[in-house]
């Protein structure tokens, strides 16, 4: 008995730390394996305790000394009054931070805002681990645009690396295969390439594959309180016909023109995302905010694409307000006898992620639509929908044929392709929606393709049939036929440990969409 009260304390201690390392990684990777890890922890921790215990008593032995006799005078220091009364003064300040943090959480009273801070910095974005936290903000790996994937290319396709990127020595050049049934074209690629001076870019591939161009948007020069680049997301991203770009970011507090050379045109304040489309009348739509709340998120914002300025903002509330005949907006909530209310964890009550303009040119394709109805998509509740903006009410709608979407397209066929993530069911694919008879096919089975992104994720239906995918959450672009060959890959190889950066959306574009273009310095 007495051997074993003096092995407790450190064992106790052991048991202690492990729980609280399992309770860390159970914050950032989630609480699915929680009936397993703690007891684990506690198991194990007490355990290497006891046996470290044991070697040190070994080496202590030998020169005289008892370890565990030491150990031992835990309990008598335990015994005192003393003890216990530091004890209980710990407890009462427990009680008390506790009791005051639940008033600043309540209230939203300082130093909430502080807290906040840290709490976002501290949880990042998506699961990540403290010390890739640390090592992405110290810029020593850029480890919050990192994805893991064993991507096995097949064995008949030879890929090589892209030259002529100014990318830092930390990591290995993008592959890319290139196929000579391939349509002759440009392709743009926008996301995170780590470049020496910038962590994004835009790439343009010439019709042969090489780099043609490269844009370096960034939001850290803007006049405001701003994120790093390190820690926003590249997220929304088009191209004009006079290689203009627009680029916004999750998470970031900018939307921004830039002309061929990498030149500001115009920038607005707010946190826009997801996605920017050009339309043919001269405006852009994005998700973002108000002209005089640059906050908020949750507006479908027209732009003028020659000035930058604001010329419609709708709330999505406004929408919900219009459709009262119909509730398809509304099923993320938690009802109460007099009231219901939003569900907010997991991306958000609705998580909006797409508007597209139907243009002038395909509107004959879409009877009962007309030019400039917008197609919307909205994540969290599986839904997508045709909406009038100016009078805000809802044409057309689908909701559960997808499983957290992104990104439906209008097209030449006069069906709705949409990026269907398909999360947590280890595949995604592209699927096509017939607006008149609500019939569904798949186009494109990602089993088939080894094509997977929970997340994210942009397509674009070709004129002769072909798909482009872009699929973030494996740092990949890959392109087929209309026969479903592989005619274009590009994999944003990072390090030769399956690590890759993230891809945020490609664009196919004919060889003549670009207007005369400026020389650059």
């Amino acid at each position: 008995m007495r051997t074993f009260f003096s092995r407790l304390p450190l064992a106790l201690l052991g048991a202690f730390i492990g729980a609280i390392i399992q309770l860390f990684w159970l914050s950032n990777h989630g609480w699915d394996e929680a009936a397993l890890r703690l007891p684990a922890g506690v198991l194990g921790g007490g355990l290497i305790f006891w046996l470290f215990g044991e070697l040190i008593a070994r080496l202590v032995r030998r020169s005289g000394g008892d370890f565990w006799a030491g150990v031992a005078r835990f309990w008598p220091f335990v015994a005192r009054v003393s003890f216990w009364r530091g004890v209980a003064a710990g407890w009462l300040v427990l009680l008390i931070g506790f009791g005051v943090g639940l008033y600043v959480y309540g209230t939203r009273s300082w130093p909430y805002p502080i807290v906040q801070q840290f709490e976002a910095w501290f949880r990042g974005e998506g699961f990540t681990t403290l010390e890739d936290k640390l090592a992405n903000d110290l810029d020593i790996v850029p480890a919050r645009h990192l994805v893991t994937v064993d991507l096995k290319a097949p064995g008949d396709r030879i890929y090589h690396s892209l030259e002529g990127l100014p990318i830092r020595s930390r990591r290995l050049p993008p592959k890319y295969y290139l196929s000579p049934d391939a349509p002759k074209a440009y392709r743009v690629i926008f996301g995170t390439f780590d470049f020496d001076d910038k962590r994004y870019g835009a790439v343009l591939l010439g019709p042969d594959g090489k780099v043609a161009h490269i844009w370096k948007p960034s939001q850290e020069d803007v006049p405001w309180e701003h994120r790093d680049d390190s820690n926003v997301f590249p997220h929304g991203f088009d191209v004009g016909h006079d290689g203009s770009i627009y680029a916004a970011y999750d998470n970031g507090t900018s939307l921004t023109k830039y002309d061929y050379c990498g030149n500001i045109l115009w920038r607005l304040k707010g946190g826009f995302h997801h996605s920017v489309t050009l339309g043919d009348d001269g405006t852009l739509w994005v998700w973002g905010p108000t002209a005089d709340d640059p906050n908020r998120k949750d507006c479908l914002v027209q732009v003028d694409d020659a000035t930058g300025k604001i010329l419609k903002a709708i709330p999505l509330q406004a929408i919900v307000d219009a459709n009262q005949d119909i509730d398809i907006f509304g099923i993320r909530q938690l009802d109460e006898h007099s009231r219901s209310t939003w569900v907010v964890d997991g991306g958000g009550q609705w998580h909006p992620n797409d508007i597209d303009p139907l243009p002038k040119s395909l509107a004959h394709l879409y009877p009962g639509f007309k030019a400039g109805d917008l197609l919307v998509s909205l994540r969290s509740v599986d839904l997508v929908f045709v909406m009038d903006p100016d009078t805000l009410k809802v044409k057309w709608w689908r909701q559960g044929q997808t499983r957290r979407q992104h990104d439906p397209d209008w097209n030449n066929r006069g069906v709705i392709t949409v990026y269907d993530n398909n999360m947590h069911r280890d595949f995604s694919t592209i699927i096509e929606i017939d607006p008149k008879t609500y019939k569904g096919r798949v186009l494109l089975d990602g089993r088939k393709y080894n094509f997977y992104s929970h997340i994210q994720g942009k397509h674009q239906f070709l004129p002769d049939g072909g798909i482009l995918v872009t699929s973030p959450q494996q740092g990949r672009v890959f392109e087929v036929d209309k026969n479903g060959k592989v005619v274009f890959e590009f994999l944003n190889t990072y390090d030769d440990k399956n690590r890759f950066l993230n891809v945020s959306e490609a664009k196919i574009l004919p060889l003549n969409y670009f207007k005369e273009l400026p020389k650059c310095k």
